[in-house]
């Protein structure tokens, strides 16, 4: 037996068994992100949008981010709006009766989070103002809103 096959072993266990590097947050402050949401897709029981929206916000707030700092804006239309209207207008969507978001919903708007739907898409689907869900404010177009927030430096992410 050889150096060789003696040491590569130990060579390639140390390699395995090496804690990979973690990439720090580089941008501590005046984090600039916007959500496209366009579907009522569920994660863990409630809007993927939603749920990724708190998961982000925590992941900072984990790494000692200012939560001042994080400007989270969720714009939803299409499907989406089921995610953020009451339960009488989702039985006319028909997608159900109750809205599992409403604690969800309701945390991230406490946390600073602003949840935003389209207004054509709520004229289209026949839902009124007073059928959304508390703290969800209209904006006069989904991509309007998009462009608007992205010329003024916001991340861009969608989901579906």
């Amino acid at each position: 037996m050889t150096l060789k096959h003696i040491l590569l072993p130990l060579f390639a266990l140390t390699l395995t068994a090496a804690e990979p590097e973690v990439i720090p947050i580089q941008v501590r402050e005046n984090l600039r992100i916007v959500y496209q949401v366009t579907d009522d897709a569920q994660h863990e029981g409630v809007n993927k949008g939603l749920f990724y929206a708190r998961k982000l916000i925590n992941t900072y707030q984990k790494q000692g981010i200012d939560p001042g700092q994080v400007h989270l804006h969720l714009v939803y239309h299409g499907t989406g709006i089921a995610a953020v209207v009451n339960d009488e207008a989702r039985k006319r969507l028909g997608v159900g009766a109750a809205n599992p978001n409403g604690g969800i919903l309701a945390e991230l708007v406490r946390r600073g989070v602003q949840v935003e739907l389209c207004e054509n898409t709520m004229q289209q689907k026949g839902v009124k103002p007073t059928e959304l869900m508390p703290g969800v404010k209209l904006v006069v177009g989904a991509f309007p809103r998009l462009i608007d927030l992205q010329l003024q430096g916001f991340a861009y992410i969608k989901f579906e």
